[in-house]
């Protein structure tokens, strides 16, 4: 009998056990979600009640809304128009309509941000004092420091050395032929096949540094991608979270994690300052200079000059490659687009530089489609406002931070028709996208509305997509990238017939890569040399 007891003992302990492994995660997060909506909502309860997606151990949904944010933002419709979603143990309020992002961007030029934007101590380590992560008084005091080589008319003037590079780098395209998808390659290689990623990384990146540091030479090329490859590879910290977002608990828990982000802040620090140290030596203006010499001024910080360099580079790598990665890809899975684009750049081949900088193009036209279809986020880094929002009934607090669902602006919103979440510029047309430049497109005059509301194409346009940001916080390289994606794909069709090998699943589903926190497509391409008519 005394060791039948033993055993219903045993056998008890193993149950609690079981139900602990199967449930005790369950509880836990149903308990602290419960707790955050009685403690720290977000909102207010004298407006509507908002719901949302179970807090989740032990970030909450920050790796959800990165990692998987297209199929979350799919399933999470179902919470309605507004909703919650939670970074760690903040709230965070996410808005899908025209109407509620109208709203919000009418304080847009005073947002305030969040700490680290409610992602922790890592992300403040290596993005805490870069101008996107700023406002007021001291995002001001960067953009005028930053912003000169990155205006529309810079752009412009650096159309001819984009262009140059551009057609060279497709003329050596074939040197990077994937073998293990049966292309040989070699220097006489007329049809080859390339993963798209591997191929359209380092092009746009080194071309958006030169317009930092000015010529690179390979040299310079080969350290800043090393210094690169350490940077990227912190990323997973940041997007994991859990102990990464507190100091202490990152040393005890990774203390090799804290020492490879020292590491990489010291070779920043120490590539920059040699780049400086050679410029300066020979007597060039590269914009770094100037940078420099605002830091020795004491008008920044050595961590606000390192992070926003950063965020202009590394941290912009995952967006431009996404952004020239889906522009190829798509084109080149739509015959009737690529024939369209191969027939303008026929008929613009003597004012090509003009072309380049046109917004009433099929060109561009395309440029805009493939990042209304393919948004590099699918949930904006977040925003917040000082007052009190009414957001469809719902009453956000002030400060906290408010996400928009870009996919629901861009594909899931009746303003874009039926087939909404197809690759179509000729959609574009009807909009009269040639009537204005993309940057009024976005950041439009004030002008008067309608009885409607919405009477003016201008504040049409600016509520139902999102690009490049809102209000005067746009994204500063959009010039800059716009020219380097748009010459080199004007290039890559001129030259070579471009088809999707693999990684199109059929309709508008592709593979995807989810190595990063953008969602860049997982394809490869087969290319075959055509006479074009760029020579």
């Amino acid at each position: 009998m005394h060791a039948l007891n033993w055993a219903f003992v045993a056998l008890g302990l193993a149950g609690l056990y079981l139900v602990n492994r199967i449930y005790g995660r369950l509880i836990l997060e149903t308990v602290t979600s419960r707790v955050l909506e009685i403690f720290n909502p977000g909102v207010s309860r004298q407006g509507k009640q908002i719901s949302g997606p179970r807090w989740q151990f032990p970030n909450g949904t920050v790796i959800e809304r990165f990692v998987n944010g297209r199929v979350n933002s799919e399933k999470w419709r179902k919470y309605g128009p507004v909703y919650r979603i939670w970074s760690g143990p903040h709230p965070e309020i996410v808005i899908t309509t025209p109407e509620a992002l109208r709203h919000f961007s009418s304080d847009a030029n005073d947002h305030p941000k969040t700490p680290n934007v409610n992602l922790g101590w890592f992300v403040g380590e290596l993005l805490g004092r870069a101008m996107g992560l700023l406002y007021g008084k001291d995002w001001r005091r960067l953009r005028k420091i930053f912003d000169p080589a990155f205006t529309r008319s810079a752009a412009v003037a650096r159309i001819d050395v984009v262009d140059r590079a551009a057609r060279k780098y497709v003329e050596g395209l074939h040197l990077l032929a994937d073998k293990t998808l049966g292309s040989p390659g070699g220097e006489d290689e007329k049809s080859f096949s390339l993963p798209v990623l591997k191929a359209f990384t380092k092009f746009p990146y080194f071309l958006t540094a030169s317009t930092i540091y000015g010529p690179m030479t390979e040299a310079e090329e080969r350290d800043l991608w090393g210094v690169t490859e350490k940077r990227i590879a912190l990323n997973q910290y940041w997007i994991g979270g859990g102990p990464y977002r507190s100091e202490s608990l990152a040393k005890w828990f990774d203390p090799g994690a804290v020492q490879r982000l020292r590491e990489f802040n010291t070779e920043w620090h120490d590539y920059n300052a040699r780049m400086v140290q050679v410029r300066r030596a020979r007597g060039e203006t590269a914009p770094i200079i100037s940078y420099w010499e605002e830091y020795e001024k004491g008008n920044m910080a050595a961590v606000e000059l390192l992070q926003t360099l950063d965020e202009l580079l590394m941290l912009n790598l995952d967006v431009i490659t996404h952004v020239i990665t889906w522009f190829i890809t798509l084109v080149a899975d739509h015959e009737h687009v690529k024939q369209e684009l191969r027939d303008e750049v026929a008929a613009h081949k003597d004012n090509l530089f003009d072309y380049l900088a046109k917004t009433d193009s099929h060109l561009h036209r395309c440029f805009i489609e493939s990042m209304r279809v393919r948004p590099f986020a699918i949930f904006t880094i977040g925003e917040s406002s000082s007052v009190v929002k009414n957001f469809h009934g719902v009453l956000v607090k002030p400060n906290t931070q408010i996400l928009v669902d870009v996919l629901a602006i861009n594909v899931r919103n009746p303003f874009w028709g039926a087939n909404s979440e197809s690759f179509d510029p000729s959609r574009l047309k009807n909009i009269k996208l040639s009537d204005v430049s993309f940057d009024q497109v976005l950041n439009p005059p004030a002008l008067p509305a309608g009885p409607s509301g919405e009477n003016s194409l201008f504040l049409q346009l600016r509520y139902n997509l999102h690009s490049f940001g809102i209000g005067s916080r746009q994204c500063m390289g959009q010039y800059i990238a716009g020219h380097i994606v748009k010459s080199l794909v004007v290039h890559l069709f001129d030259g070579y017939e471009v088809r999707v090998l693999k990684g199109h699943q059929g309709g508008n589903s592709y593979d995807i890569d989810k190595s990063s926190w953008t969602p860049k497509p997982d394809a490869s391409l087969q290319l075959t040399a055509q006479k074009g008519s760029l020579g």
